[in-house]
């Protein structure tokens, strides 16, 4: 009845991917409410917006394999039923998010890279432009074309014993010679020798030249920011007084790049392991002896992707003083809105009540006054906040 290969796994899954997957997906959410500003719509941005999706979608598929770990869901036979005719395809859908994230990273990362280098050729690709949206389109749907073999590349048998109150799963591999029950497997060869050409393509393109590629651009963005600091610092020395707008905006430019480099360089640490491991397990077959010791090593590369995950809004909020400024400002609005709102409620409240009461008939007997008579108070609505317009600044900077 156990949901976990061993307990290691199972005190990982119980007590330590909650915490990191629920902080992930808020800290996530904090960075689209960034990102997505009016003011902060640049082509880095939007590639950061693609990516921190990306995530979230990725650490919320997480969550139906990390509740089968409680035994409140473990022994529930409906979360049994849904979790054994879905596992498969949650795999999938998260392996699609991942290979979508890595592909933002590195549109990151070049972006930054042709904009320091040569910030004229890259200005044809603005924010609302068709050749932006094809680009979104294809690091979307790319990883999707090669990671949609995953959906029936493994076959899960559902067998219901004690009078149908218990269920248990098994899956298999389509292209394996093996099958249940000792039968022989009814798929036919090329379809297996398609599922094999799938899977060499998703280590390939997918996996391996990505994490190559980021590697590669990341060294270079990192020679580059080293090669703009020592310039800047040789410049500061000799700088006259009509050249101090330009100096602010390299010193933005770089602050910009820092932050690039930083969350490319912690992107290549947590998923890299995880590509050497996966690359390995393609390559050589493990024995049985072997098997419960890469079960171990991969479950550790996971452990450290979905740490990467989540450390995203942490880069930002240490790397990045404009990100911080423009999420306090944002806070604030939204937290003088919701007062303005409950204020105007109360107002609204007292002045229905106000109403009612001079609106109140008279009694029956004759009542004589020589005061006059009391009216109504007329209350003035609040005047709205106005919007604030965040931090002025440029608006390249994060």
């Amino acid at each position: 009845m156990q949901m976990h290969g061993t307990d290691f796994e199972k005190y990982l899954q119980r007590y330590l991917f909650p915490c990191i997957a629920i902080f992930g997906i808020l800290g996530n959410a904090l960075n689209l409410t960034v990102l997505l500003n009016r003011g902060m719509r640049t082509r880095a941005n939007i590639f950061l917006a693609t990516l921190a999706i990306a995530d979230m979608v990725f650490l919320s598929l997480l969550l139906p394999n990390v509740l089968a770990n409680y035994p409140v869901f473990t022994f529930n036979y409906y979360f049994r039923l849904f979790y054994f005719h879905t596992k498969v395809h949650l795999l999938s859908f998260a392996n699609w998010s991942s290979a979508v994230a890595i592909w933002c990273v590195i549109a990151v990362c070049a972006d930054r890279l042709m904009g320091i280098r040569d910030p004229l050729s890259v200005r044809t690709l603005s924010v609302g432009s068709y050749k932006m949206s094809l680009l979104l389109c294809a690091i979307v749907m790319g990883p999707g074309i090669f990671t949609i073999y995953q959906h029936f590349a493994y076959i899960c048998r559902v067998r219901y014993y004690c009078n149908g109150t218990q269920l248990y799963s098994r899956c298999m591999a389509v292209n394996q010679d093996g099958w249940f029950a000792n039968q022989t497997n009814p798929y036919s060869d090329s379809f297996k020798q398609f599922i094999d050409v799938s899977i060499f393509l998703n280590v390939v393109l997918i996996i391996i030249f990505p994490i190559i590629l980021l590697t590669a651009l990341n060294m270079l963005l990192l020679c580059t920011l080293r090669q703009r600091s020592s310039h800047l610092l040789i410049r500061g020395e000799e700088i006259s007084r009509p050249c101090v707008d330009s100096m602010k905006h390299h010193k933005t430019e770089q602050r910009v790049t820092l932050t690039v480099a930083l969350i490319v360089t912690m992107f290549t640490i947590t998923n890299g392991p995880s590509a050497i491991v996966h690359l390995l397990q393609t390559v050589y077959e493990s024995t049985n002896t072997d098997k419960q010791l890469w079960y171990n090593i991969t479950l550790l590369c996971s452990t450290l992707v979905i740490c990467g995950k989540a450390s995203n809004f942490i880069l930002f909020c240490l790397s990045s003083q404009h990100f911080r400024q423009r999420l306090f400002s944002i806070a604030k609005k939204k937290v003088h809105q919701k007062m303005d709102r409950i204020s105007s409620r109360r107002h609204s409240s007292n002045g229905r009540i106000s109403v009612i009461s001079a609106r109140k008939p008279t009694p029956s007997y004759r009542y004589i006054s020589h005061k006059p008579s009391e009216q109504s108070l007329c209350l003035e609505p609040l005047t709205k906040i106005e919007e604030d317009t965040g931090t002025p600044g440029d608006h390249n900077s994060f």
